[in-house]
C-alpha cells in the first residue's frame, strides 16, 4: 500500500511549503522513532505514538500505542474510526487524512499546531521575567550577527569549500574550521565507516536524495528480490533503494526491519503475481506461516548435486543416506561397549558446529569413530588397519601387506603353500616359480579378507556394500554417503544464538532407530519460543531475522536496471 506523506512547513511573513514522501505499507505507523511513517520530532511523542489502519472503503482505525491515548478529532480515547477530513493530534503536530491523489492508495498531510509555538513563549517568559528591554541590548541587531555568522559556518563556507577544488579537504584537515561534514545528519552504518568523509560517493548530486545508481556502484553483486521481468510488481520495480535505506541513523540503522514491508507483498503474493508463484501467503510468523521445507540431498544424472525441497508436512520424511547409523544405540543414556571399556556419548561428540555457528562440520570417521570402530584384519598385527577408503584402495593395503609378508617367509598358516611358509634368510633369493605362488597366495589371501571386511564385521556394519562382479575378480562398491549438509538453504539460522537450547529441544535423535529418519523440527517448535513481529511474550521476529531480501541466485542489483 503507497501512502503520500505531506508535510507542511510554515515560514515566515505567512509564507507555506510542503515536502512529498512516499511511504510503503498496510498500516501507517506514527512516532519519534526513526523507523515511523510519519516522524514527528516533537519530545511529548513517544517512539511509537500511534498508527492508522485502513479498513473498508475510504475508512480508517486510529490506534493509540500508548496508554495516554490519541485525540482524534477533539475528542482523547485510545481508538476511533477516521475517515477523509478527519484529524490526529500528537505532540504539537496535527495530521490529517486526506483523499489520495493518483497512484496513492492513501495520505495524510502533517502540520504544526496553530499556537503551539505561542504557548511554549508564553511559558518561557513566566518562567523568565527578563527580557532584553532591561539591558543596554538592541535585538535586531544582535540576531542579524547571529544569523549571518551561523549562515557563513553552517552553508556558505561549506559550500564554497564544496565547489572550489582542493579547498574541501583543507578545510576537513584544520580542526574546528566549517566544511561540509557539519551537515552529516548522524552517524553512518558501520560498513559505510571507511568512505564516510567521501560524501561525494553517495551523494553524486548535492542537496539530494541518494540515487540508486549511486547505490549499485558498490554493490554490483548484490542480488535482486525478485526477477522483475517475470513478477511485474510496481514495488519491485518502482522503489527506491532509499525508501528501505536510510543512512546517518547509527550502527545499526540502515537496514529497516519492519515486518509490513515484506507482508505488504506475501500477505497476498499469489493475487499479485496472478498465481505464478509458488510460495505461500504470509503475513505472521504466529499465526500465518507455512511449514518448513527441507532440502534432502540430491544428485541430477550428471553426478551435480541438485537437492530437493521437501515441506516437513509430508512427515515422514525419508533420507537416503546410504548409511545404517542407530542414534538411539549411540545415545543410550547407559553408555556403549567401546574397546576402552563402557563409553556415555552426546550429541556434541559427532556434531560440531563450524566457526561462527551457522552450519555443522561433517562427520569425519577418523576423528569421531574409528577409536570404537578398528579397521583391523590381521590379529597378529592388531595395530595394523586399512584405509577408510575406497575398495581398490582397501584391496591394495592387503594385498600390499601379505605380499610382504610372503616373500619374508615364515607364515605360519597350514593352508599355505610351502614358499609361503618357508623361512628365509635375509637377502635369500627367491625363485620366479616360488615368487608366483607367493603373489597368487597373497591376492587369495587378501580378496578373503576384504570379503570378511565389506560384507562383514567392518564396512558392512555402517555402509551399503555392494558385491562387483568384474570379469574373474571380485570386488566390492561402496554406496556414496548422501547426507544434506544445509537443511534450511534459504533460511538465516546459526546454531550459534541457540547455545542456550539443548540438542535435544529441537532434534529427537534418542528415539531414532535408523539413519533414514530427519531429525528436523518443524514450525511448532520454533513457535514454542518465537513469535510474530508484535508479540509480548515471545521472541518478537520480523522476517528479516530468518530470511534474506536480496537473495535471488542469479540475477545481480547491476544488471536489474
Amino acid at each position: 500500500m503507497r501512502w503520500l506523506v505531506r508535510t507542511i512547513t510554515r515560514k515566515k511573513k505567512g509564507a507555506v511549503a510542503h515536502s512529498d514522501d512516499t511511504f510503503l505499507g498496510e498500516v501507517l505507523t506514527i512516532g519519534r522513532g526513526a523507523g515511523q511513517g510519519v516522524f514527528l520530532t516533537d519530545l511529548r511523542v513517544a517512539l511509537e505514538h500511534a498508527r492508522v489502519v485502513p479498513t473498508k472503503g475510504n475508512r480508517f482505525r486510529v490506534e493509540s500505542l500508548i496508554a495516554a491515548g490519541v485525540r482524534v478529532d477533539g475528542k482523547l480515547q485510545s481508538a476511533a474510526g477516521a475517515g477523509v477530513g478527519s484529524k490526529i493530534e500528537v505532540g504539537g503536530y496535527q495530521i490529517q487524512i486526506m483523499k489520495p491523489p493518483q497512484g496513492f492508495d492513501a495520505a495524510v498531510q502533517v502540520s504544526e499546531l496553530e499556537g503551539d509555538d505561542g504557548e511554549r513563549q508564553a511559558h518561557v517568559s513566566r518562567e523568565h521575567q527578563d527580557s532584553l528591554k532591561n539591558t543596554f541590548l538592541a535585538k535586531r541587531g544582535p540576531s542579524w550577527l547571529l544569523f549571518l555568522a551561523f549562515l557563513a559556518i553552517g552553508l556558505i563556507v561549506p559550500a564554497i569549500g564544496y565547489l572550489v577544488p582542493g579547498l574541501q579537504q583543507q578545510l576537513r584537515s584544520i580542526p574546528g574550521a566549517p566544511s561540509d561534514s557539519q551537515w552529516e545528519a548522524g552517524s553512518l552504518q558501520t560498513a559505510h565507516h571507511f568512505f564516510g568523509e567521501n560524501c561525494e560517493l553517495c551523494h553524486s548530486q548535492a542537496f539530494t536524495r541518494v540515487q540508486d545508481k549511486d547505490c549499485i556502484a558498490c554493490h554490483v553483486m548484490t542480488p535482486v528480490h525478485a526477477e522483475p521481468e517475470f513478477f511485474d510488481l510496481p514495488a519491485l520495480t518502482e522503489t527506491s533503494c532509499s525508501i528501505c535505506h536510510r543512512d546517518h541513523n547509527g550502527p545499526t540503522g540502515l537496514i529497516n526491519a519492519r515486518q509490513d514491508l515484506c507482508t505488504d507483498c506475501h500477505g497476498n503474493l499469489d493475487e499479485r503475481t496472478n498465481g505464478t508463484t509458488v510460495l505461500a501467503n504470509v503475513t505472521d510468523f504466529t499465526d500465518s506461516h507455512p511449514q518448513f521445507k527441507v532440502e534432502l540431498a540430491g544428485w541430477d544424472p550428471a553426478g551435480n548435486y541438485l537437492p530437493r525441497r521437501e515441506s516437513l508436512e509430508n512427515a515422514p520424511l525419508v533420507e537416503d543416506s546410504n548409511l545404517k547409523f542407530p542414534h538411539d544405540t549411540h545415545l543410550n543414556p547407559e553408555g556403549i561397549n567401546a574397546p576402552d571399556g563402557t563409553r556415555v556419548l552426546g550429541c556434541a561428540d559427532c556434531h560440531r558446529p563450524e566457526p561462527g555457528g551457522s552450519k555443522m562440520m561433517p562427520v569425519a570417521f577418523e576423528t569421531m569413530c574409528q577409536d570404537c570402530h578398528k579397521l583391523g584384519f590381521d590379529p597378529n598385527a592388531p595395530d595394523r588397519q586399512v584405509p577408510h577408503g575406497d575398495a581398490p584402495e582397501v584391496l591394495f593395503t592387503l594385498e600390499e601387506y601379505y605380499t610382504n609378508k610372503a616373500l619374508r617367509g615364515g607364515v605360519e598358516d597350514a593352508s599355505a603353500p610351502p614358499a609361503v611358509r618357508a623361512r628365509r634368510r635375509p637377502g635369500e633369493r627367491v625363485s620366479r616359480a616360488d615368487r608366483l605362488e607367493i603373489l597368487a597366495w597373497a591376492n587369495e589371501q587378501s580378496r578373503r579378507i576384504g570379503q570378511t571386511l565389506f560384507e562383514g564385521q567392518a564396512c558392512g556394519v555402517c555402509h551399503t556394500v555392494q558385491r562387483v562382479q568384474a570379469e574373474q575378480d571380485i570386488s566390492w562398491r561402496v554406496e556414496p554417503v548422501r547426507v544434506a549438509g544445509v537443511w534450511f538453504g534459504s533460511a538465516l539460522f546459526t546454531h550459534d544464538s541457540h547455545t542456550t537450547m539443548d540438542c535435544e529441544s529441537c532434534h529427537e535423535a534418542q528415539q531414532s532407530h535408523v539413519s533414514d529418519d530427519v531429525l528436523i523440527p518443524g514450525i511448532e517448535n520454533c513457535r514454542q519460543c518465537h513469535g510474530g513481529e508484535h508479540d509480548d511474550d515471545k521472541v518478537a521476529s520480523p522476517c528479516i531475522d530468518c530470511h534474506k531480501y536480496h537473495d535471488h541466485p542469479l540475477n545481480m542489483m547491476a544488471g536489474s536496471n
